[in-house]
C-alpha cells in the first residue's frame, strides 16, 4: 500500500501552508505548558487547533495529546503521586468509579435536554466560583473528604464531562475546598482527569471511524511537542508556591467558565460549532 502525503488531504494541505504547521506547532504547544503548570486545561487552550484542523482529525487528536499530556506530568510527578494500591478508599479511585457512572448520564443529558442553558449555569457557577474564591475571608475551614462525597463529586464530574466535556472543573473545585497543597491538588485531580479521557478514547475506539492515517501522523509529530512543553510546565509548577498555584487554579477556573459561557452564547460559533457537529455526527 502507498502512503504518500496525496493520501492523506488534510497533510497535504499543511504541507503547502507552513504559517498553519506554525500556528498549530504554538497551540499545542502553549495547552502542554499549561496542563503541565496546572494539571488541566489542555482543551482549553488546544481548541484552536480548530482553526486549522477539520474536527473529525482536531478532536481526537485534542483527545490523544490531552492524555498524552497527562501521563507525561503525573510520570513526572510520580514521587507526589498516590501508588495504585492506596487508590482506594482515599485515593482517586472512589472519584474515578464515579466518574465512569456520571459520563452517561450526562451523554444522555446531551441528546434529551437543553445543552445550552445546562453550560451556560456550568460557565455561571465556574465564574462566581472564581469570584468568591477570590473574596472569601482567610482562614475558612477546609471541607473534610468523605468516601460517599469523593464517589458524589466523581459522578458529578463525569456528567457535566458528558454534556460539555468539562469533567476536571469540578474535581478541581472540590480538590481546592479540601484545603489541600497544590501536589495533594494534582494528585487527586490529574488521575480522575486521565481515567476519563483513556475512557472516552475507548469509547471513541470501539465505536470505529474516528482514528486514521492521518490521525497518527498529526499525533506523531506533535508528540514531540507536547513532550518538551509539558515538562517545561512541570518544571515551573514545582517553583510555584501553593498560593500562586492557587490563584492560577481559579483563573483557570474562570476562563473554563467564560470559555463555556462564548460558546453556548456564540460568540466563538464559527470554531466551536465544528465540535458541536463532529460531536452530533458520531
Amino acid at each position: 500500500m502507498n502512503f504518500t502525503v496525496n493520501n492523506f488531504p488534510v497533510i497535504e494541505q499543511l504541507c503547502h501552508s507552513p504559517e498553519q504547521i506554525v500556528l498549530l506547532v504554538l497551540i499545542l504547544g502553549f495547552a502542554g505548558f499549561v496542563a503541565g503548570v496546572a494539571g488541566f486545561g489542555f482543551s482549553l487552550f488546544g481548541v484552536g487547533v480548530l482553526w486549522t484542523l477539520p474536527p473529525r482529525e482536531g478532536i481526537p487528536l485534542l483527545m490523544l495529546l490531552s492524555a498524552c499530556s497527562q501521563i507525561f506530568s503525573i510520570a513526572q510527578l510520580r514521587a507526589s503521586m498516590p501508588p495504585l494500591r492506596t487508590w482506594w478508599p482515599q485515593g482517586p479511585a472512589p472519584c474515578v468509579i464515579g466518574g465512569w457512572l456520571g459520563v452517561p448520564v450526562g451523554l444522555w443529558l446531551l441528546s434529551y435536554l437543553d445543552t445550552k442553558m445546562l453550560c451556560s449555569i456550568i460557565g455561571l457557577i465556574l465564574v462566581g466560583y472564581s469570584l468568591w474564591i477570590l473574596l472569601k475571608p482567610v482562614g475558612m475551614v477546609p471541607l473534610r473528604r468523605t468516601l460517599s462525597g469523593a464517589v458524589s463529586v466523581g459522578l458529578l464530574g463525569g456528567v457535566v464531562g458528558g454534556f460539555c466535556g468539562s469533567p476536571g472543573s469540578v474535581m478541581v473545585i472540590w480538590a481546592n475546598l479540601l484545603g489541600l497543597n497544590k501536589e495533594q491538588q494534582r494528585a487527586t485531580v490529574q488521575p480522575y482527569i486521565m481515567t476519563m479521557q483513556l475512557m472516552a478514547l475507548l469509547l471513541f475506539l470501539i465505536r470505529g471511524g474516528v482514528f486514521s492515517g492521518c490521525l497518527l501522523i498529526l499525533w506523531v509529530s506533535a508528540f514531540t511537542v507536547i513532550l518538551i512543553t509539558t515538562r517545561l510546565g512541570v518544571l515551573v509548577f514545582r517553583q510555584l508556591s501553593n498560593r500562586t498555584y492557587n490563584c492560577l487554579v481559579v483563573i483557570m477556573l474562570a476562563l473554563s467558565g467564560v470559555s463555556l459561557l462564548i460558546k453556548e452564547w456564540r460568540f466563538l460559533g464559527s470554531v466551536l460549532s465544528k465540535v458541536d457537529h463532529f460531536v452530533f455526527s458520531l
